[in-house]
């Protein structure tokens, strides 16, 4: 054989071998390149009920505001109320996840909000909390102002969204409160933050957990931070090691075991299960995600399943899906969310 086959027949049995050992980061490569994708009309023209838009639900900052949509309806509505993701710093409410959520929602038949809240450059942890708790509140203020049903609230939230959907939906009026709803010092009696349901897509759960078990997942580190390199640069040149850290303002290294499980919505859902009985819980994630390793929803669904009641809770695993995928946003994905809140 001459030298020249000889070298081709090297780098082809390397090209090999390199597939074999890696199918697994092969795989969840191509789930983020050829993901299914949703079509976004440019147009934000809604000519199925009222909007209701830029609307401010406190005083504490121009950055605590929401956009209400509410369908035709002769009697109030259920309300789905949708929270922002982009690790705690960026997007706002009409990022393309949260447009995708809430203009299908409100063609079918639903009231739905998407909400603004300090980002972290604005104010660290708990700030984000207690707004969406502030713009639950707010609404449910003002529920029969909009056409709502005040019974009917669902929470919604996307990655760091995720996190304080759950968050808010696991958390009792005594806690995150700080933030007050515009119209509270006139109201004759508290208004609660609770919520009857909440969705959570790839939320980020457990803030120190996630590089363990990407390792467990056998997901490359080098991948993960070439993925995630939009939030490597607003970390860079801070003492935190992960966006949550610099979120919270705290390094895991500087907090003891029980000061790391205050952030954590496992310890709320535990400490507050008795609250949450009858709290619907819908979980999804990719199995595809260089962001939020989907253990983090898995372990999750199984902390929760036993404490809520296995008819209250649902976790569905999309194969090949990424973080934020289009496909979770597919007409039939929402379909069968909003078919599993079954209002």
């Amino acid at each position: 054989m001459k030298k020249g086959h000889w070298i081709m027949a090297i780098i082809l049995l390397v090209l090999i071998a390199f597939v074999i050992t890696n199918l697994n980061t092969i795989k969840i490569l191509c789930g983020n390149w050829f993901g299914p994708k949703a079509s976004l009309s440019s147009s934000k023209t809604w000519e199925g009920g009222n909007s209701y838009e830029h609307v401010p639900y406190s005083e504490v900052s121009e950055s605590d505001y929401l956009h209400l949509y509410v369908p035709e309806s002769e009697k109030p509505v259920p309300l789905y109320i949708m929270v922002h993701g982009g690790g705690f710093f960026m997007n706002d409410l009409e990022s393309r996840q949260a447009q995708l959520f809430y203009r299908y929602v409100r063609d079918q038949g639903y009231a739905v909000a998407t909400i603004n809240y300090r980002l972290g450059d604005e104010a660290m942890y708990p700030a984000a909390i207690e707004d969406v708790k502030s713009a639950v509140r707010f609404l449910r203020a003002n529920a029969n102002e909009y056409g709502l049903d005040p019974t009917k609230f669902a929470i919604a939230g996307e990655s760091a969204g995720g996190y304080l959907a759950c968050m808010a939906a696991m958390t009792t009026d005594e806690e995150f409160m700080g933030v007050p709803f515009i119209g509270e010092e006139s109201s004759d009696q508290p208004v609660s933050a609770k919520v009857e349901a909440v969705v959570d897509f790839y939320g980020c759960i457990n803030f120190f957990t996630s590089e363990e078990e990407f390792q467990e997942l056998k997901v490359p580190k080098w991948i993960r931070q070439i993925a995630n390199n939009w939030l490597s640069k607003i970390v860079d040149n801070t003492e935190a090691k992960s966006i949550e850290e610099l979120w919270i303002g705290k390094t895991i290294s500087s907090m003891s075991k029980e000061e790391l499980e205050i952030y954590q919505v496992s310890y709320y859902a535990k400490k507050n299960q008795a609250a949450c009985k009858d709290l619907r819980v819908v979980i999804l994630h990719g199995d595809a995600d260089l962001s939020v390793p989907y253990l983090q929803s898995s372990h999750f669904y199984d902390l929760i399943k036993p404490l809520y009641g296995e008819e209250n809770v649902t976790y569905r695993l999309f194969p090949n899906y990424g973080h934020a995928s289009d496909g979770f946003y597919l007409d039939e994905t929402l379909s069968w969310v909003l078919d599993e809140i079954g209002w």
